[in-house]
């Protein structure tokens, strides 16, 4: 098995910054909307995008360019994201990012990534992000549910859900 990366743990200022996300879809439509929350200048690419993205662009928050990725799209970008239902297309914009020293999220290939997005909640000032180094994106925001669930309730499931992780993922994986 293929040890991940060990990923160094960080938040971004992305307040003014050009992000841009290569697609238009659900998943695309989820990164728009955290970027958004940030702060960030979002720029779509994409031929079709869902109505909510459409809604952004119609009301300025959004730059959404109508067509299919083209080479140099994100030559001005700060961070990349390939969320398209494409794989080849995500690969080129991948190659592109990679070789012009962007961060960059290919959503269907965490291999591909320098920059992983984990799941994370939000109270106040206090921010908390888990993440699974990209190898169960799924059990991570399983047990962001959880720990936000905890954070309403006063419960403690989050732990005992931690600890089942770590013992199942130590019979699986090489992560620590």
């Amino acid at each position: 098995m293929t040890e991940s990366p060990t990923y160094y743990a960080a938040f971004l200022n992305l307040r003014n910054r050009l992000c841009v996300v290569v697609g238009g879809g659900k998943v695309a439509e989820r990164k728009i909307k955290k970027l958004l929350d940030c702060g960030a200048c979002v720029r779509v690419i994409s031929p079709e995008v869902r109505s909510q993205v459409q809604r952004w662009a119609e009301e300025g928050q959004v730059e959404w360019v109508r067509r299919p990725y083209a080479p140099g799209d994100v030559s001005d970008a700060w961070l990349v994201f390939a969320a398209t239902n494409d794989r080849q297309v995500n690969r080129v914009v991948w190659e592109e990012a990679e070789h012009a020293g962007k961060l960059v999220n290919v959503v269907d290939h965490p291999a591909s990534c320098t920059l992983t997005v984990p799941a994370s909640t939000r109270l106040g000032a206090l921010q908390v992000a888990i993440s699974t180094s990209g190898t169960d994106p799924a059990a991570a925001a399983r047990l962001r549910q959880i720990l936000e669930q905890d954070l309403e309730h006063g419960t403690s499931r989050f732990q005992q859900e931690m600890l089942n992780f770590l013992a199942r993922d130590e019979n699986t994986t090489s992560i620590p």
